[in-house]
């Protein structure tokens, strides 16, 4: 019983807060933001952006900017899985290089969207993606390096010297047990990431040119008509297939690995 509601405890939390939002949302928009004649100002019941994600779902044109999006986050978010695990493999491999790996996830970390986008849209082709690409990468790389190296780091000594007594050298202990180690905190990595990199993307749209699909696009479009209800509910949609990331990554990791659950090796978790 106590197990239960200590797995209990977390979801009605979860619901606790989303309502204390909604509710703060409704008072917000009816004394703030309701013009006198009625209608909606910048800030709309939920009700109303609710009832606008419902009928903007049978929209075709939502579902393939929201695809559009969707694949140029995946992209970015690939890349930045192998770059950092191909960092941490080089950083076992020849410590010295931990500080610079360390930095350059500082680095993505810090860049300025402003300044970096209209650098990536000039070195790339009209109609091209590249700059939402970049953007999500760069929103996941830092938490992809840093849970790659806590990881690989996360065994014990006793591990490795059971692995040199067998005559392993590093890269047998690298495959054997350090990347087993990793998986926890690599995981919390790729949870972390999976929401960013779709927000990431949906950035780079802002900037991309001769990119006509994409949510960035639905949401400048609503911007230019003045439709308010319609922002919101693009923004809704965004944050809900952002959720769906991460929940996609905790299903997934529950489901391959299950000790990680109750690890508290992930210290970014």
């Amino acid at each position: 019983m106590q197990t239960r509601r200590s797995a209990l405890a977390p979801a009605l939390l979860g619901l606790g807060g989303l309502l204390v939002i909604l509710v703060v949302w409704q008072l917000v928009a009816v004394f703030a933001f309701t013009r006198p004649n009625g209608s909606y100002g910048a800030v709309p019941p939920p009700l109303a952006a609710f009832e606008r994600v419902a009928a903007d779902l049978v929209d075709p044109a939502y579902w393939a900017g929201i695809g559009a999006t969707a694949g140029a986050a995946l992209t970015g978010y690939l890349i930045a899985i192998a770059v950092a695990l191909a960092l941490g493999v080089l950083v076992l491999l020849l410590p010295r290089l931990e500080a610079f790996a360390t930095q350059l996830g500082v680095v993505a970390a810090c860049v300025p969207v402003a300044a970096i986008s209209p650098i990536v849209v000039l070195l790339s082709p009209p109609g091209s993606r590249a700059v939402s690409v970049v953007l999500a990468l760069l929103a996941v790389e830092f938490p992809m390096i840093i849970g790659v190296l806590l990881g690989l780091r996360a065994t014990t000594p006793g591990q490795l010297d059971l692995v040199h007594a067998y005559g392993g050298g590093t890269l047998t202990a690298i495959r054997k047990v350090r990347i087993i180690a990793a998986i926890p905190a690599l995981l919390s990595a790729l949870k972390i990431g999976a929401p960013a990199a779709f927000l990431g993307a949906m950035t780079g749209e802002f900037f991309a040119v001769g990119v006509d699909s994409g949510a960035g696009r639905l949401l400048i479009s609503q911007q230019y008509a003045g439709d308010f209800v319609g922002m919101w509910a693009i923004a809704i949609l965004a944050t809900a297939v952002s959720a769906l990331g991460y929940g996609v990554i905790a299903l997934a990791a529950r489901w391959l690995a299950p000790w990680t659950a109750h690890s508290s090796t992930g210290g970014l978790r």
